[in-house]
């Protein structure tokens, strides 16, 4: 496990965290900062470079859940839960709401080192996918533009298609633009002269 990490407790009891605080500090843990459920979560991670999200708590309500659901939309971490509730419900709440690691009844000190592992693995790989996802909808999104613009200039200027892709390549290359921004522009255009024909 990398050294130096920084981890937000977020705890029911903090009078009960000694031997979580002990075991994260055992397994390389650089610094714990400890807050109480009824703090503002999502201000703290904001305001500290935090690393990991410990969460310990007896049993987990809804709108912690909801705060978390909030902190993985908008500056995810991993997030280990340990808890005693072992309400199904509660646990499918905990993975909807971001938790990368649902534990229960086990907060011995040599069981924390491969937890927090295991989970930042897990979020690590679960963020290169959804980056992976992010990048295929975004060009999946802009050959959607480019195959709309070449079906425009087929129509309004009597191009074949591969003349109306070569003028696009064309443009983009002469202006330094990608062709899909090329593409948002011939639609605007030939939307704006549309207009005005039909004004």
């Amino acid at each position: 496990m990398q050294s130096g990490l920084n981890v937000l407790l977020v705890c029911d009891d903090a009078a009960n965290t000694v031997e979580l605080e002990s075991g994260l500090k055992e397994s390389g843990v650089d610094q714990v900062n400890t807050i109480s459920i009824s703090d503002n979560v999502l201000k703290v991670v904001g305001e500290l470079a935090v690393d990991l999200i410990v969460l310990d708590v007896e049993k987990p309500t809804s709108s912690l859940f909801e705060q978390f659901a909030v902190v993985y939309e908008y500056c995810p971490k991993p997030v280990v839960c340990f808890s005693s509730e072992r309400d199904s419900k509660v646990i499918a709440k905990s993975v909807k709401a971001g938790v990368t690691a649902y534990i229960v009844d086990g907060k011995s000190p040599e069981r924390i080192k491969p937890i927090i592992e295991v989970a930042m693995a897990r979020f690590n790989e679960c963020q290169a996918v959804k980056k992976e996802l992010a990048q295929v909808k975004h060009k999946l999104s802009e050959r959607a533009v480019i195959e709309k613009a070449k079906g425009l200039l087929i129509e309004y200027k009597n191009m074949s298609e591969d003349q109306a892709y070569q003028a696009m390549r064309k443009m983009a290359m002469d202006q330094g633009k990608k062709i899909s921004v090329i593409a948002h522009e011939i639609i605007s255009v030939i939307a704006g002269l549309s207009e005005q024909e039909s004004a």
